[in-house]
């Protein structure tokens, strides 16, 4: 129960960053600098928050059907779908570790300057999901990346096996990361379009933006 409340949760806080993101998207190609790199990082945690989504769902739903595709069925459902799940694991910690330092910097910046609650709470959360992120990490990525290096590089009796898991794991994987990417981009352009994101930033945000459109 607990891991599908933590799947709608994931979905809900991706959708929102997504949002986040495309409110901000157009002004800070125009400002650039620190701020540009805030909200790429935003957008890259909305896409691996999507992914991350669809790639549990599609772990939940391989069981049922790898036994319907006669040459998979062959092989131990467990190895699949450990595999799979390493290399989703890898791929996106690899992304989210240091997109979420970069916000969780921001947040802590922001909130020494300005000591607000919602500041407060935004940086606390912050803190501890970057701490969480990082020690899950390197408890996990190193055993997660021996297995996976194991199936790449294994014995010569079982290549030919290694080679169709391999292949299946990358499969799904490209569905979860592409499903996350698309979401993400249709949440970001659509509040792009309708949202001026000028309105929302920091004074001194908006003086270097009028500041660069003079230049122009």
């Amino acid at each position: 129960m607990l891991f599908y409340v933590f799947l709608v949760l994931n979905f809900i806080i991706s959708w929102h960053n997504s949002i986040a993101v495309g409110r901000m998207w157009s002004e800070s190609k125009v400002i650039g600098g620190s701020f540009r790199i805030l909200t790429v990082a935003g957008y890259i945690m909305a896409v691996t928050g999507f992914t991350t989504v669809y790639g549990c769902l599609l772990l939940l739903i391989a069981p049922y059907i790898i036994p319907l595709i006669p040459y998979l069925s062959e092989f131990p459902i467990s190895d699949l779908l450990t595999l799979t799940s390493d290399m989703l694991y890898v791929l996106i910690a690899t992304f989210i570790i240091p997109s979420g330092f970069i916000i969780w910097y921001h947040s802590a910046v922001r909130f020494w300057r300005e000591k607000t609650l919602k500041n407060g709470l935004v940086a606390g959360w912050n803190t501890y999901a970057q701490i969480r992120n990082t020690v899950n990490a390197a408890k996990n990525m190193p055993s997660a990346i021996g297995r996976i290096a194991k199936a790449l590089f294994g014995g010569r009796g079982r290549k030919k096996g290694n080679a169709v898991i391999v292949l299946f794991a990358v499969f799904v994987l490209i569905i979860a990361v592409c499903g996350g990417w698309l979401t993400a981009s249709a949440i970001m352009k659509k509040a792009d379009r309708e949202y001026d994101g000028l309105a929302e930033l920091d004074p001194e945000l908006q003086k270097d933006s009028n500041s660069e459109s003079q230049k122009v």
